[in-house]
């Protein structure tokens, strides 16, 4: 049954639904917690969940820093200046759960893509910060 439910997951996400995707990957995961790889096959279908947001957000031309934080599962407040080594350890972990060599998901290889860019924003964002704050110097 939860194969049967993980399968329904990777329809589900096909279709153009990462959210019902989740609900039916964690619905495997209830069935069966030993089930291999569900865990990766959530984490692509949150971080295209998220990506959709963060297009939403750039549609509207508001800021999107903390989704992009979202999609690498950062925690801390990234308006208070994450630095690199956090962006960084967090961009590993998730690019390497969603890295379509170990996940066999049909969301991996977006949700790779996905990622790098969220990482490579969210640097450039920061040194840019960074920059700023250096060459303001003292008041």
């Amino acid at each position: 049954m939860a194969d049967y439910r993980l399968r329904a997951a990777e329809e589900c996400f096909k279709s153009g639904n990462p959210t019902m995707a989740v609900d039916e990957a964690f619905a495997a995961l209830d069935l069966n917690p030993k089930l291999p790889m569900v865990q990766n096959y959530i984490t692509a279908y949150l971080v295209h969940s998220f990506a959709s947001i963060s297009s939403f957000c750039k549609k509207k031309k508001k800021d999107d820093t903390l989704v992009l934080c979202s999609i690498l599962f950062i925690e801390e407040d990234c308006f208070v200046d994450v630095d690199e080594a956090t962006i960084r350890k967090h961009y590993k972990e998730i690019a390497l759960s969603v890295h379509p060599d170990k996940n066999h998901s049909v969301a991996a290889e977006g949700a790779f893509k996905i990622v790098r860019q969220a990482y490579e924003t969210l640097i450039s964002r920061h040194r840019l910060r960074n920059r700023g704050r250096k060459t303001a110097g003292p008041n």
